[in-house]
């Protein structure tokens, strides 16, 4: 059976039976012309896959149920200890909201500082699970995004090259008009460049110009943001494709993104694809190194399409962004392998996928 065949037979994606061969959960027979038959033995096995999947059977279980290392009960037991703790800790966190809600406590600062709800001692780390629980509604930003504090951090930067730049101004340009006069003497031309006397005052004139020209460049780079950004009740997207850096700049400086941005509130968001691309960049000695990157491509209702990539050097601020567009019940499609790395602790973005596709390492 050809992978077309399975496909359309079991629902399932070319993209994701890959990811179970390279899992080694499965292990489709090659034709002469490279092409993968599976036979009905892999497709029986690939429907058992697909519905431990589906109840949320981490990899490595399905790989040790498949090779008769555990039975499917022992794997169930472990899974059912595994949801009966999440059941206790949410509810553990129901009852404490129940609490503080009955108890009427306007402030929050109340419950840190007294550690208390009502008549009720509390200690901290239960408090934290609280607080950790509602941090998944905490605001995130995924993409390119410069504030006002940025610019500013860039200023004595910028200070010390207009400090070179006045030098050079100084220095280089009097050098230059005296070898430009020497010349145009020893021809009939009557061209002569006067030439000015190096300076304190010059010196100044040159580096004030200095720093204007390099602020002016930082102020225009920065202008090119392009972010979407996660709050509780709506979703900003601020995107140099769709905004003019003016307003992108009068939005940052007079910090009221809220009225330039383009919001749309969560109901209005339709789904979001998540996929994962190479990006090779160079690492100075070490050569040129593949990075994984994952994509996020939301749509709307009203038919609007924004895409934006995490960046190779984000780690937490997708995972947050996964967490709340789950909890938002948003439909997430992905392939098995990214949803398996957005639903892990264990291993960082770069560890997890170079596991996968050993891009950079020995089996590459």
């Amino acid at each position: 059976m050809q992978i077309k065949e399975v496909q359309e037979k079991l629902k399932i994606s070319s993209y994701t039976l890959r990811y179970y061969e390279k899992m080694g959960l499965i292990q489709p027979y090659r034709d002469e012309n490279g092409y993968r038959n599976y036979s009905e033995e892999d497709v029986h096995k690939i429907e058992r896959i697909m519905f431990l999947r589906d109840i949320n059977v981490p990899i490595e279980d399905i790989k040790d149920i498949l090779n008769n290392k555990v039975t499917f009960q022992d794997v169930l037991e472990n899974h059912i200890e595994k949801v009966n703790t999440e059941i206790e800790s949410l509810q553990y966190i129901k009852n404490m909201c129940e609490d503080l809600k009955e108890k009427n406590i306007p402030l929050l600062d109340q419950v840190i500082e007294d550690n208390q709800i009502g008549d009720k001692k509390v200690k901290k780390r239960d408090l934290k699970k609280v607080f950790d629980y509602f941090k998944k509604d905490q605001t995130v930003i995924i993409g390119t995004r410069v504030t006002i504090r940025d610019i500013v951090s860039s200023i004595p930067i910028a200070i010390f090259l207009s400090v070179i730049i006045g030098f050079l101004v100084v220095v280089g340009i009097p050098n230059m008009i005296v070898s430009v006069n020497k010349q145009f003497s020893n021809t009939s031309n009557d061209l002569y460049i006067p030439i000015f006397k190096p300076s304190g005052f010059t010196l100044a004139i040159g580096i004030i110009l200095g720093f204007i020209l390099l602020e002016i460049i930082i102020i225009l780079c920065n202008a090119k943001q392009n972010y979407i950004k996660f709050v509780d009740n709506h979703i900003s997207i601020c995107s140099y494709h769709y905004q003019k850096r003016v307003s992108i700049l009068k939005s940052m400086i007079l910090k009221k993104e809220s009225k330039h941005n383009i919001k749309y509130t969560w109901d209005e968001l339709d789904k979001v694809e998540i996929k994962l691309y190479f990006e090779n960049k160079s690492t100075g000695r070490s050569g040129i190194k593949t990075f994984y990157v994952p994509e996020f491509s939301f749509y709307f209702k009203d038919g609007f399409k924004y895409c934006v990539d995490a960046g190779v050097s984000m780690e937490e601020s997708p995972k947050i962004a996964y967490r709340i567009l789950r909890n938002k019940n948003i439909d997430i499609q992905a392939s098995d392998e990214v949803i398996d790395f957005f639903e892990q602790n264990e291993l960082k973005l770069y560890d997890f996928f170079e596991n996968i596709y050993h891009k950079n390492g020995k089996n590459r």
